[in-house]
């Protein structure tokens, strides 16, 4: 993974309508580099060591990945994907 400098900054243009459902995803004292953080983590890969012992047997798994698939596609269709 690349590693930035986190005092590092980056300009980004983006049009009036994209700044407009931004603004309307944050929270109260959240900055627009912790919602973008925020609303992207989902998106990322995920290591494969996170999910060692999480799921122990079958009903576990099903309900897992029930839930992966309501979330996965209650997100996209917040983000209109």
């Amino acid at each position: 993974m690349n590693t930035l400098n986190p005092m590092a900054h980056k300009t980004l243009t983006i049009s009036e309508e994209a700044y407009e459902a931004l603004a309307e995803l944050k929270k109260e004292g959240e900055s627009f580099t912790d919602l973008i953080k925020r609303i992207t983590s989902p998106l990322r890969k995920k290591r494969l060591s996170e999910f060692i012992g999480v799921l122990k047997d079958d009903d576990e798994f099903e309900k897992a990945v029930l839930e992966i698939r309501h979330s996965t596609s209650t997100r996209l269709e917040r983000l209109n994907l």
